[in-house]
């Protein structure tokens, strides 16, 4: 068996909101060795994606950020991050402006370290992923409707974290593991 293709052959809308879009898509599934095509449904969610930043202090420190996150029902302790507002933002141009506005900082390099999908069953989000290094003291931007706290950790205390579950969001263990080589002391 092969891999089979998908194509679009029609689409409901769900929901169109600020942050994402939902549909339900019928498709047609084509299994690549000339058998019967067969259709299914599809349900998606659309996202312009989304920008995640390790930001590394001069003395090696990682800057995390802890907030409430309401469809987790608890406080998180995140790397810097934030969504591309609208179609055509660049990634480069979000992780310069969440670095700012959530962290407090500014960098004088960026890193691209990659990108990842949330979770690529049935959502689009693209979460880019980056290092921020030669960091100068800026002031935070919180949207009206933001609150969170900014914390210091070492590159050995955030990996106690994620190995204690203590962090457990995707888009931080990621960026931690891709920045990895660039961390002191691991």
């Amino acid at each position: 068996m092969s891999i089979s293709k998908e194509t679009l052959v029609s689409r409901k809308e769900i929901m169109k909101g600020r942050v994402l879009h939902v549909t339900v898509d019928t498709v047609s599934i084509d299994d690549g060795q000339g058998g019967e095509k067969k259709t299914a449904t599809r349900e998606a969610v659309w996202h312009f994606g989304a920008c995640a930043i390790l930001p590394l202090t001069n003395d090696g420190k990682i800057i995390l950020v802890r907030q409430y996150r309401y469809a987790a029902a608890q406080v998180m302790l995140e790397v810097p991050a934030g969504k591309i507002e609208h179609d055509g933002e660049s990634p480069d141009y979000c992780a310069a402006r969440e670095l700012e506005e959530e962290a407090g900082v500014t960098a004088s390099e960026i890193l691209p370290l990659g990108y990842t999908y949330t979770s690529p069953g049935f959502c689009s989000e693209r979460i880019y992923l980056y290092l921020a290094r030669g960091l100068q003291k800026g002031k935070q931007h919180l949207d009206d409707d933001e609150f969170m706290n900014v914390e210091y950790y070492t590159p050995k205390e955030m990996e106690d974290l994620i190995d204690k579950n203590e962090i457990t969001d995707a888009k931080t263990i990621a960026a931690f593991e891709k920045a990895r080589k660039y961390l002191p002391g691991l």
